[in-house]
Protein backbone atom coordinates (compact mmCIF):
# COMPACT_ATOMS: atom_id res chain seq x y z
CA UNK A 1 0.00 0.00 0.00
CA UNK A 2 1.63 3.32 -1.07
CA UNK A 3 0.94 6.67 0.79
CA UNK A 4 -2.15 9.03 0.51
CA UNK A 5 -1.28 11.92 -0.74
CA UNK A 6 -1.87 14.76 1.69
CA UNK A 7 -4.11 17.79 0.29
CA UNK A 8 -2.57 21.16 2.50
CA UNK A 9 -4.10 24.39 1.79
CA UNK A 10 -2.29 27.52 1.65
CA UNK A 11 -3.21 29.24 4.32
CA UNK A 12 -2.40 26.26 7.21
CA UNK A 13 0.96 25.75 5.02
CA UNK A 14 2.20 29.32 5.57
CA UNK A 15 1.37 28.86 9.66
CA UNK A 16 3.14 25.60 9.56
CA UNK A 17 6.38 26.47 8.01
CA UNK A 18 6.06 29.80 10.57
CA UNK A 19 5.77 27.18 13.90
CA UNK A 20 8.75 25.37 12.17
CA UNK A 21 11.14 28.15 12.19
CA UNK A 22 9.99 29.49 14.96
CA UNK A 23 10.46 26.31 16.67
CA UNK A 24 14.04 25.93 15.49
CA UNK A 25 15.34 29.79 16.34
CA UNK A 26 14.20 28.72 19.61
CA UNK A 27 16.83 25.80 19.78
CA UNK A 28 19.06 27.49 18.11
CA UNK A 29 18.92 30.78 20.76
CA UNK A 30 19.42 28.64 23.67
CA UNK A 31 22.22 26.60 21.65
CA UNK A 32 20.87 22.78 21.58
CA UNK A 33 21.18 20.68 19.37
CA UNK A 34 19.18 18.98 17.22
CA UNK A 35 20.03 15.79 18.52
CA UNK A 36 19.21 16.65 22.47
CA UNK A 37 15.34 18.27 20.97
CA UNK A 38 14.61 15.09 19.14
CA UNK A 39 15.92 13.30 22.38
CA UNK A 40 13.48 15.16 24.65
CA UNK A 41 10.69 15.00 22.25
CA UNK A 42 10.54 11.49 21.58
CA UNK A 43 11.29 11.96 17.98
CA UNK A 44 14.09 11.34 15.53
CA UNK A 45 16.09 13.67 14.60
CA UNK A 46 15.01 13.39 11.06
CA UNK A 47 11.34 13.92 12.19
CA UNK A 48 12.44 17.40 14.14
CA UNK A 49 14.44 18.05 10.95
CA UNK A 50 10.83 18.12 8.91
CA UNK A 51 9.28 20.13 11.66
CA UNK A 52 11.99 22.53 11.56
Amino acid sequence: MGKKAVTVLPSTERILNTMGEQIKLARLRRQLSAELIAERAGISRATLWSVE
